[in-house]
């Protein structure tokens, strides 16, 4: 973690470079995967109902459809409950992706799925941007690979917990930024 501020650095200018390839007005499009890690705390707020109150950190890593691959920085604050009966998950949250100073993304994401296996897939959809990314639009469809309910099941209300790895992938980002970002 020592090494972040130099890895931001170099990833924020490719990062920027990917999202502002090609005629500014035209929709582009592009795939991307985020390695993640999470922190919070689970609730037990039925019977056989826990919720999850936390934040997911963790560098995107981005393939334009000229094939470059870069990164940025993604911190998403996020609630996730799990239906340990039904053995089914919703999620919804908020993400920034920062790609350097001044320059950033704002999404909303939501999802549904099975627990066990089947993960959790819904749709991520760009809310704005600022610096570069002003009125940046666009959305892909999401999939979520998380280990949370098997580390929540068990755990008293108000424990925290640290998840130390998960997966979140956009396979199609379509997005526009107006002319003249």
């Amino acid at each position: 973690m020592r090494n972040l501020p130099r890895l931001l650095a170099a990833v924020s200018g490719l990062v920027l470079l990917s999202l502002s390839v090609g005629v500014w007005a035209q929709q582009q499009s592009l795939k991307a995967i985020i390695p993640w890690d999470g922190e919070g705390r689970v609730f037990q707020i039925g019977t056989d109902t826990m919720l999850f109150l936390g934040a997911f950190k963790g560098i995107i890593y981005v393939e334009t459809s000229e094939g470059n691959l870069n990164e940025g920085f993604v911190r998403c604050p996020a609630t996730q409950k799990l239906d340990l009966k039904s053995k089914t998950t919703s999620g919804s949250g908020h993400c920034m992706i920062t790609a350097s100073e001044g320059d950033t993304v704002y999404a909303d994401w939501t999802c549904r799925g099975k627990l066990g296996g089947g993960g959790c897939n819904g749709d991520f959809k760009l809310t704005g941007g600022s610096g570069k990314f002003k009125g940046i639009t666009g959305a892909s469809k999401l999939m979520v690979r998380t280990p949370l309910n098997v580390l929540a099941e068990g755990m008293s209300s108000g424990s925290v917990l640290r998840i130390a790895s998960g997966l979140a992938i956009l396979p199609e980002l379509k997005y526009e930024i107006p002319a003249g970002q």
